[in-house]
């Protein structure tokens, strides 16, 4: 796949409709402060007053701030800034990743730009495609890169770079990529990854982070039961939290990352790392347009946390989580459950606790393109979910169920597995059914 960029100057009309476009989406459709200050420094670009721009105009112009603010004492208009940056990546990679004109606003700067957006050829050529994701060969077999700031778990971040140390070719081999079937994996495992291990694309392991917030303190809570921006007004808690410190405004962070996660992490990267593909881990709020569409994906997360890019066949999903947490069987067959319930008891300590879960393999959206989606109701259950499709056992289990007459696997699919654990440690992870998705040979 080639990108075609495209060197002509975006019009002024053209921009003003992106302005208006991007102050309808839904990604900004909550923040009426982030549609506040695009809008202000947008319209400092249109009239040429960008250069003139500061922090103290912003955040009393757009962000309703005193004349006695401070940007020393308050760093408002910065963390707004980060967070518009974030809203600014979503709208165009997630919800419209095909939109012509896009708007950026550069680190350290607060002038937007405005630029078309790259579009890929058809050909199926990668040979032509320069992105971040394009590695040296040399490197490719240490190329994971945690795409996480702060917190992570370092004990099972160690061990990945262990992993990949151990992989990696000494100066005098060859660079060429080494086939999975002389890495020892059973015949199983090298027909569950052939879309991945066969394909020229990087892959991109993208994992979700919980949601904390803080209030422009030291102070970061989080609600359980809140996992996205636009539903923190919901949050009787941290509302309460707001009110207790007379705060003007609630800011997001995403620093932490479950060992679940981390563990889900280590054994793709264990199972992967051999074969020389490039490789990347990166938080799901990190992913770009570009990795969206140039690369492999394996999706690690919640329900709904990438609906905008799993591209399910036209009906939609047979196997589909419930507000409750559930997962309702639209279609069952004879022995299914309609509705395979949630458990909410996963952290008590000592207990075992039984879960469902549901993995998905469906194109992406471009030729050739592939994305296998590991989605729990709950973070507990990332590493078991990436444990079913790592490790020999499990994958034996999941290919027989899933070949179809002629012998191969289908090109879509989606499985729903249950999950034992103890002490948030899977015990046993077991097939329970699956649908083979339309379109699939």
């Amino acid at each position: 796949m080639t990108i075609e960029i495209l060197h002509k100057q975006v019009s002024d009309e053209e921009k003003r409709a992106a302005l208006d476009f991007a102050l309808q989406s839904q990604s900004l459709g909550r923040s009426d402060r982030l549609k506040s200050f695009l809008s202000y420094i947008c319209e400092a670009e249109f009239e040429g007053r960008h250069e003139r721009l500061t922090e103290y105009e912003i955040a009393t112009s757009a962000l309703g701030r005193r004349e006695n603010f401070s940007p020393i004492e308050d760093s408002t208009v910065r963390s707004r800034a980060y967070e518009l940056r974030q809203k600014l990546e979503r709208l165009y990679t997630l919800e419209a990743p095909d939109y012509p004109v896009q708007i950026d606003l550069p680190k350290g700067s607060y002038r937007p730009t405005f630029r078309y957006t790259p579009r890929p050829s058809s050909n199926g050529d990668t040979s032509g495609l320069s992105t971040q994701n394009a590695m040296p060969r040399k490197a490719q077999r240490l190329a994971i890169v945690l795409g996480v700031s702060g917190f992570f778990v370092g004990v099972v971040a160690t061990a990945i770079i262990a992993v990949l140390l151990s992989a990696r070719h000494s100066e005098s081999d060859p660079p060429a990529r080494v086939q999975a079937s002389n890495l020892g994996w059973t015949p199983e495992l090298r027909e569950l990854w052939a879309p991945f291990t066969s394909s020229q694309r990087s892959i991109a392991v993208t994992f979700e982070t919980r949601l904390f917030v803080t209030f422009g303190s030291a102070l970061v809570v989080r609600d359980t039961d809140i996992e996205n921006m636009g539903s923190i007004e919901s949050s009787e808690p941290i509302m309460k939290i707001k009110r207790l410190f007379k705060a003007n405004e609630v800011y997001e962070v995403r620093r932490y990352s479950d060992f679940s996660a981390a563990n889900a992490l280590f054994f793709i990267a264990r199972l992967l790392s051999p074969t020389g593909v490039a490789m990347k881990a990166e938080r799901s709020v990190d992913m770009t347009n570009e990795d969206v569409h140039s690369c492999n994906l394996v999706l690690v997360g919640k329900p709904g946390a990438y609906d905008g890019i799993r591209n399910g066949p036209p009906l939609g999903f047979n196997f589909v989580y419930q507000k409750d947490r559930s997962i309702r069987n639209i279609h069952p067959r004879p022995g299914e459950l309609e509705t395979y319930p949630a458990s909410h008891n996963l952290a008590i300590a000592g207990d075992l606790i039984q879960a469902y879960a549901v993995i998905t393999m469906t194109p992406g959206p471009e030729k050739g393109q592939h994305i296998l989606s590991l989605i729990g109701a709950d973070s507990e259950l990332f590493w078991p979910l990436a444990l079913y499709v790592t490790d020999p056992i499990y994958a034996k289990e999941l290919v027989e169920h899933l070949r179809l007459p002629s012998g191969k696997l289908p090109n879509s699919y989606e499985v729903l597995i249950n999950i034992q654990e103890r002490n948030q440690r899977p015990i046993r992870v077991s097939y329970v059914a699956h649908r083979v998705l339309p379109g699939s040979q």
